[in-house]
């Protein structure tokens, strides 16, 4: 039971502080995506087929496992707080491991659970998930588990996103280090070979293995193509610095001063490296990206506040001052969550129209799920038609599938108010054919708050 109990009180700290956005709609385009997708595959569709993305199987089937218990959009809501959970009671057990201090393991883990409100992380995006992951591959190398569990979990963390790669050969830097065996790392690669080999397998026996390339690597090489520019850096270097600036100063602090400490202490921040490497990688630095890095955030942390004297004073008023721009930073992200939810009463609306179609040209596509019904095009996510880099990342000719889509008729057509005009990231021709359609064949039928839903004449 004891060593259960920190799980337990982990998930219930989880549950409470997100309590607030059980029932909430949508809280990040992405994971609207992956909700659809998830049941797409539950309705017999293998993902890719009728949805497009390219994101790997993994965070598809964590979606379809919560769905399958939970109705509505709660499944992906619960699927956070138990991977949160589940994360702060990994940390707790690293760190206690690291720095044989229990009281520091459980300000990791508390931690973990209050900076995970932040940086978009109330939203069920991949990172979290895949952290898990890859933190539990780290606990798994200190408790001494075999190498080929640490390289399947690694596996895993690969297929709920690509960019767990960069943290991986310091993770088997660690398991090499510790076990001195080539056998061992050998173990540990063929583990983290067999969820890609089974995802492969599944796509070849069913004759879609070139949707599959074409969606996980074709696309992604094209995804790497974006540009890198100064603002997108400045702006996360910025914002990363008042969420979880303090973090970051233990990580270095713990960097500069484990130089002669045992390599444990050492790997971590290579660990924060490779995490940095993969939140960097695709070069558009959106908030959930450093998700990836929080867990070993976290265990730099409690580490550092092990080291300290055990003065209670010093060691509250030092934690204090380290929790004090997350909890800052976590109160905006969960009152930004607690306003109206605006996408869930224009769903409710139009299912009680018992629509025959539906199009959401540039709002949110949750609205597929509220309303039960099928879109009308693979590419759900708005940026895959209206804006000017993702159409070609997923191959599609943009300004023809709008006009495919509009020529259908939809009965209904959602849209974003006020709608995006600029035209360094939006494509105006994409605007130009929507709102003709909308102008010769629809009227407007109800306004919420950045959102305009039309009927057709």
């Amino acid at each position: 039971m004891k060593s259960a109990l920190p799980a337990l009180v982990f998930l219930l700290a989880a549950l409470l502080t997100r309590l607030p956005t059980l029932t909430r709609s949508v809280l990040d385009w992405d994971e609207s995506l992956y909700f659809l997708m998830a049941q797409q595959w539950r309705a017999g569709h293998l993902p890719y087929t009728t949805i497009w993305d390219n994101k790997p199987i993994g965070i598809y089937a964590i979606f379809a496992a919560f769905q399958f218990l939970i109705p509505g959009v709660a499944a992906m809501r619960v699927a956070s707080i138990v991977c949160v959970g589940l994360l702060a009671a990994i940390v707790f057990r690293i760190t206690e491991i690291i720095n044989a201090q229990r009281t520091a393991a459980w300000f990791a883990g508390a931690a973990l659970v209050l900076c995970s409100l932040s940086n978009d992380g109330l939203s069920a995006n991949t990172e979290l998930f895949m952290a898990s992951f890859t933190a539990l591959a780290v606990l798994a190398v200190l408790a001494d588990a075999p190498a080929w569990v640490t390289g399947l979990l690694l596996g895993c963390a690969f297929m709920v996103k690509y960019v767990s790669a960069a943290e991986a050969p310091f993770i088997l830097a660690l398991l090499l280090h510790r076990r001195r065996s080539l056998q061992a790392a050998l173990a540990c690669l063929a583990g983290a070979a067999l969820p890609l080999a089974a995802v492969v397998l599944l796509y070849a026996s069913t004759g879609h293995l070139a949707l599959w390339w074409d969606c996980n690597i074709a696309a992604n090489l094209r995804r790497a193509g974006a540009p890198l520019t100064h603002a997108a850096l400045l702006w996360a270097l910025h914002t990363q610095a008042w969420r979880w600036g303090p973090l970051y100063l233990a990580a270095l602090a713990l960097a500069f001063t484990s130089l002669k400490r045992p390599f444990t202490e050492k790997f971590l921040p290579l660990w924060l490296l490779g995490g940095l490497a993969g939140a960097a990688s695709a070069k558009s630095f959106y908030d959930h990206y450093f998700l990836q890095v929080l867990p070993v955030l976290c265990v730099c942390l409690g580490v550092i506040l092990a080291r300290l004297p055990r003065l209670p004073f010093l060691r509250a008023g030092v934690a204090l001052a380290a929790l004090s721009l997350p909890l800052w930073a976590a109160h905006i992200a969960l009152r930004d969550a607690s306003g109206p939810d605006n996408v869930a009463r224009a769903g409710v609306d139009i299912a009680a129209q018992h629509p025959a179609s539906l199009f959401v040209l540039d709002s949110q596509p949750i609205l597929y799920a509220l309303t039960a019904l099928q879109p009308p095009t693979r590419y759900v996510l708005p940026s895959e038609l209206t804006k000017r880099f993702m159409p070609s990342v997923a191959g599609v000719d943009a300004p023809a599938e709008i006009a495919r889509i509009l020529a259908t008729k939809p009965q209904f057509i959602a849209r974003r108010s006020p709608a995006p005009t600029d035209p360094a990231t939006i494509n105006p021709q994409i605007y130009v054919l929507a709102d003709a359609a909308l102008t010769a064949d629809y009227a407007l039928w109800r306004h919420y708050p950045g959102i305009e839903v039309y009927k057709l004449k």
